[in-house]
C-alpha cells in the first residue's frame, strides 16, 4: 500500500504569481488536502519551479514539487539575483511514525528551521523509507538521494548543482544529507527552500571500523557512504558529481558502479545500490583489513577486486558514471566541449577544476555551462541567449573512452 500524506495547510493557489509579488500572507489557510492523498497529489498545486522576488520577504518560499516533467526549469533564469530566494517561510516535511502507519506531513516553518532530523538509527527513518520509497510489489533500488556532509562547512556551487541534479533525475522520494553539523552558506539556505523533503540524517563521521582507526576524513566519508546505501538502499552521489539523465534502467541491478581507470578500479563518487545488497555486505565486511594510510584502495580497488572474485553478486558496471576520468577531465570537458548526453552523470572532480566554478558558471560558454543549464533550467541553451555556442566538440567510442 502506498504511503500517505497529509498537509496541514494548503500552499496558495496561483502561488508562482502570488509569491513573485509578495502577496502571501503568514496566516494558516483551511487545511483542504486530507489523509489518503499521497505525496505526490498533495504537492499537485505548487509551482513548477521557484519564484525569484526582489519585493517584500514577507511570503512564503515555492518549493520544487516532488514530481515534474523532467525538462521543466527548477529555477526561473533569473534566479542568482535572490540567492537564497527572499522568502519568510517554507515548506519542510517531517515523518510521523505510529504504531501502525507512516506518513510524510509537510508544515510551513520560518526559513530559519532546519530540516526535520533523525539518527541513523531511528527506527522510525528506517519505517518511513521502507513505506515512501519503495514501489508496491517491485523489487527496484529505491529511488532516494544520499548525500554526505560532514564538518558543517559552507557549501559550493557545484554541491549545490550536484544535489539539484539528483531532485532532477532521479525525482527522490527523500533526499538525505548525512551530516554531524549541517552545511551553512547561501547556497545551502536555497537547497533547503527548494527542497521540502530534505532530511537531515544526523550522525558523526565514522572514527574507528572493526577496530581500525578512521583518522583521514575522506574514508570516514567513504565508510558512511557504504552504511547508508546498505542500510536504506538508494544512490549515493559524492557532493562534485552530477547526474545528467535520470538512471530508471539501471535500477534492476542489485549494486551499480562505474570504472574509473579499467581493469583497476571503481570509482565511488556514484553508485546505486538495493538495502542489504550481499555485494554492499561483502564490500563493508572487506573493511576488516582497513589501513587508514593508504588512500582510496577500501573504496575504489576492492569493490573492483570483489567483483573479479565474486560475479555472482549481482553487481553491474557500467561506463556511463565515470567517463571521463581524472586524467581528462580539464582537457576533454572544461576546456571543450564534450559529447555528455548519453552519459549518466558526470564526476567534476573539483579539486583539480575548482577555479572553473567561479563567478556565473552557468553562463559559461563551454561543457560546464551547458550541463549547468541543463540541470538548473531544463534546456543546455536555455538562459544563454542567442549566444552561439563554441563547435569544438569531443566524441566519444561505442565503449565511452575519448575518440
Amino acid at each position: 500500500m502506498s504511503p500517505h500524506v497529509r498537509v496541514d495547510t494548503e500552499p496558495p493557489r496561483n502561488s508562482t504569481a502570488r509569491a513573485a509579488h509578495g502577496k502571501d500572507t503568514d496566516r494558516a489557510l483551511a487545511p483542504t488536502v486530507q489523509p489518503g492523498h499521497t505525496v505526490q497529489s498533495a504537492l499537485s498545486s505548487l509551482p513548477p519551479h521557484p519564484s525569484v522576488s526582489t519585493d517584500s520577504p514577507s511570503h512564503r518560499c515555492a518549493p520544487i514539487p516532488l514530481k515534474f516533467p523532467v525538462t521543466a526549469p527548477l529555477l526561473p533564469c533569473a534566479w542568482l539575483s535572490s540567492v537564497p530566494p527572499r522568502c519568510s517561510q517554507r515548506l519542510r516535511a517531517r515523518l510521523v511514525c505510529e504504531p501502525t502507519s507512516v506518513r510524510m506531513e509537510y508544515e510551513w516553518v520560518s526559513v530559519a528551521t532546519p530540516p526535520a532530523a533523525y539518527g541513523f538509527e531511528d527506527p522510525c527513518l528506517a519505517r518511513a523509507v521502507r513505506a515512501l520509497c519503495f514501489q508496491d510489489g517491485q523489487d527496484l533500488i529505491p529511488n532516494l538521494s544520499h548525500h554526505v556532509i560532514f564538518g558543517g562547512h559552507e557549501i559550493s556551487n557545484y554541491t549545490f548543482l550536484a544535489i539539484l541534479s539528483s531532485v532532477r533525475f532521479l525525482q527522490p522520494c527523500m533526499v538525505m544529507i548525512h551530516a554531524d553539523v549541517l552545511p551553512v552558506g547561501s547556497f545551502w539556505d536555497t537547497l533547503v527552500r527548494l527542497i521540502p523533503h530534505l532530511i537531515h540524517v544526523q550522525r558523526s563521521a565514522p572514527s574507528v571500523i572493526f577496530g581500525h582507526p578512521v583518522k583521514v576524513i575522506q574514508h570516514s566519508s567513504d565508510i558512511a557512504r557504504i552504511e547508508a546505501v546498505k542500510k536504506f538502499g538508494g544512490v549515493y552521489q559524492d557532493t562534485d558529481y552530477i547526474l545528467l539523465n535520470p538512471v530508471e534502467d539501471l535500477r534492476n541491478y542489485s549494486v551499480v558502479m562505474g570504472k574509473t581507470i579499467p581493469n583497476v578500479n571503481y570509482c565511488n563518487c556514484i553508485f546505486m545500490g538495493k538495502p542489504a545488497a550481499e555485494f554492499l555486505n561483502v564490500w563493508y565486511d572487506s573493511y576488516r583489513t582497513f589501513n587508514d594510510s593508504v588512500w582510496a584502495f577500501h573504496s575504489t580497488k576492492m569493490p573492483y577486486q570483489i567483483h573479479q572474485q565474486r560475479p555472482d553478486l549481482g553487481f553491474h558496471e557500467v561506463n556511463t558514471f565515470v567517463t571521463p576520468y581524472f586524467a581528462d577531465i580539464g582537457r576533454l570537458f572544461y576546456h571543450k566541449f564534450l559529447n555528455w548526453k548519453r552519459l549518466h552523470g558526470l564526476h567534476l572532480y573539483h579539486r583539480q577544476s575548482e577555479h572553473h566554478f567561479k563567478g556565473r558558471f552557468y553562463e559559461k560558454n563551454s561543457s560546464l555551462g551547458q550541463v549547468s543549464r541543463h540541470i538548473l533550467f531544463g534546456d543546455s541553451q536555455a538562459c544563454f541567449g542567442n549566444k552561439p555556442l563554441r563547435q569544438d566538440i569531443v566524441r566519444m567510442t561505442s565503449t565511452y573512452e575519448m575518440a
